[in-house]
């Protein structure tokens, strides 16, 4: 599927190697039909316009007539829609020249398409969806803030509940075609608690009261893509314009911004591949000396640098589609795309100005505008810098934040005391490696509970709340209580835990689908312990852990630990979650009561430190050097 143009011994390799024979039989058309669409607007793409001439719109209702944001959201199977935009994407990096109109198609596609056709609800993607993927209306998002970039949580765009309508005040930064978006994607704080519940998503028409749209402004690169300011002023926005539910936005944001990494950047392979074939073509026809200056092994370097930088760019970001169709966690793996390719394709950008020498020094050869187009990737998509230390910190390394001493006599008594008087708000600001709810296992056990079914946020949280309680057994005695142990993907996998796996698998489960949980731990006087339990935990004074779930802007208490079993036990209704009313403070069988003491500890964003400290506090003798809880001394005592 190599182009016409294409230099011998750098043919492009095909999105679907690897394939069956049957299965490439099967895809080898469609993907040559959407590389030809491209294709027969190149004479559109390849039309000059004056410099000050503004965004191109007869460029993009070229490139939308090619099908190429309606195939990401109408194609038969995640697979197809995953690999045909990337192509489709690939190739227009290839044939069009104009970075700022390619960048504005990802954006369009990242921003709007994307999040609408995940979370948006039927009646928003009626209303929005055809015009948007005919490229009728131009889309865009709205996130950075003037004090507020890589650091999303400290924005201060407000959206307050008025209603039947959310009104939004706030200031928004580098809002990628938003000189021309005829609806943005606003991403606004619904309550002021830096955690990562606080924020929710928007669509927005920018004719909307209330909307004022910056001038645009002038950029070093990408010149086409119009990048502007934008003023939210008592913006009334229907609460059926929210996608996804109240609190989900960084978890829309999340999913976009992974796709907006792979769509950018596949385009920006394709623009090595070009200059990979232009910098071929000049080395063998440019002579100095007598000879091709290709002859030179310093030049001929240059070019097999630029090779395997493309060659290598391409093939990750390929692997990350197959890992995006297979429903893996991308996380670590869409940080290391955005790292390596930006910074491959601004070198091979330096690289290909310097093989052409003076002449990749004048402007109307525009190599010198590829430079300037380049240095907006390692910055755009959230930063090199901030990608980077996402990627250390899925490694486990210390990011240099202050660490929990180990528990001693002394400090153990202080953290008591502390626990005694009053409640304590733990949050870290980011989500927990512990609730890894985009884990492949977690997606698995939730997609699997809630079976397709269209619930509201009630549903879902009693859906959730059996799933966990019912198919993960109750055990305390040889269960892993480590740091991989107490992640949600590892709960799922071992299928068994006492109430703190329980409560942070479904912390993690309620997050997948947008819902506000946390974790809660209260000291309880527990009457029917066993004397085996008695004696791991050091009495009948217990850390009960369980959750409070956000349901209607109302913090709800639910204990996943109360198995059917339990229940029978302890004397507690089955049905113990109403959806309105307390679920831990029951009476127990013949009048007696799980009596809480002192205040809970509420962990927003739990970290293993700060669990197993608690742990370490009141139960000293719970945890073996392996990360495991002692072994009982008969069955019955797991019970």
């Amino acid at each position: 599927m190599g182009s016409p143009n294409t230099e011998p011994g750098i043919a492009l390799q095909s999105p679907f190697k690897g394939l069956t024979l049957i299965m490439y039989h099967q895809y080898k058309q469609i993907f040559q039909q959407a590389r030809a669409s491209i294709d027969s607007i190149a004479g559109t793409l390849d039309a000059k316009y004056p410099a000050d001439s503004g965004f191109p719109r007869e460029k993009w209702q070229a490139v939308s007539s090619t099908g190429i944001f309606r195939r990401a959201v109408n194609a038969e199977s995640k697979r197809d829609a995953i690999l045909l935009t990337v192509t489709a994407l690939e190739r227009l990096g290839e044939v069009c020249k104009d970075s700022g109109l390619t960048f504005s198609v990802a954006t369009h596609l990242a921003s709007t398409i994307t999040a609408l056709d995940k979370f948006g609800s039927p009646q928003l993607k009626a209303r929005y969806m055809d015009a948007l993927v005919s490229g009728q209306l131009i889309g865009a998002h709205a996130i950075s803030e003037p004090n507020a970039g890589s650091d999303a949580l400290s924005m201060i765009t407000t959206a307050r509940e008025d209603g039947g309508d959310y009104v939004i005040n706030g200031h928004k930064a580098f809002v990628t075609n938003g000189s021309v978006a005829d609806v943005i994607v606003v991403y606004a704080k619904t309550n002021m608690a830096a955690t990562a519940d606080c924020v929710s998503a928007f669509l927005v028409e920018t004719r909307s009261p209330g909307v004022h749209l910056g001038p645009t402004m002038e950029k070093v690169g990408l010149s086409t893509s119009p990048l502007c300011e934008l003023t939210l002023e008592n913006c009334r926005v229907s609460k059926e314009n929210m996608i996804g539910r109240r609190g989900a936005g960084f978890f829309v944001l999340s999913y976009v911004m992974q796709r907006e990494i792979l769509y950018s950047f596949i385009i920006g392979v394709g623009e090595m591949h070009r200059r990979l074939t232009r910098c071929v073509r000049y080395v063998n026809s440019r002579h100095q000396f007598g000879s091709p200056i290709g002859s030179f092994q310093l030049v001929a370097n240059k070019i097999v640098e630029m090779k395997i930088k493309y060659e290598l760019s391409r093939r990750w970001l390929y692997h990350v589609a197959e890992l995006m169709i297979a429903n893996k966690d991308v996380t670590s793996e869409v940080a290391i795309a955005k790292v390596f390719v930006s910074e491959n394709a601004l070198v091979t950008s330096i690289d290909a100005l310097h093989i052409h020498g003076g002449y990749g020094y004048i402007a109307s050869n525009d190599l010198g505008t590829e430079v300037c187009n380049a240095l907006a990737g390692p910055i755009y998509s959230g930063t090199n810098e901030v990608q980077r230390g996402r990627i250390a910190a899925l490694l486990g390394i210390n990011q240099g934040k202050k660490r929990s001493r180990p528990p001693t006599i002394q400090n153990t008594k202080s953290f008591a005391r502390k626990f005694a008087s009053s409640a304590r708000r733990m949050s870290s600001g980011t989500p927990s490696e512990l609730l890894d709810f985009l884990h492949d296992d977690v997606q698995i056990f939730v997609s699997t509970t809630l079976a397709g079914e269209s619930l509201d946020e009630r549903g879902t949280a009693v859906k959730l709340y059996y799933a966990v309680r019912d198919k993960i057994a109750y055990e305390v005695f040889d269960t892993d209580i480590s740091e991989k142990g107490l992640r949600a993907s590892q709960i799922v996998k071992d299928r068994r835990g006492f109430c703190l796996h329980k409560a942070l698998l479904y912390a993690a489960a309620c997050r997948s689908q947008g819902l506000a949980c946390r974790l809660v731990a209260s000291r309880v006087t527990n009457h029917v312990a066993t004397r085996e339990l008695q004696d791991l935990v050091g009495g009948d004074v217990f850390l009960h852990w369980y959750n409070e779930v956000n349901v209607g802007d109302t913090w709800l208490q639910v204990s996943p630990v109360f198995s059917k079993l339990l229940c029978k036990l302890y004397g507690i209704e089955p049905l113990e979650f109403d959806g309105y009313s307390s679920a831990i403070h029951q009476p127990l069988s013949g009048g007696l009561a799980m009596n809480y003491l002192d205040d809970p500890v509420v962990f927003t964003d739990p970290r293993y430190s700060e669990l197993i400290e608690l742990v370490n506090t009141y139960h000293p003798g719970m945890v073996t050097p392996g990360g495991r809880i002692p072994q009982a001394k008969s069955f019955r005592a797991a019970l």
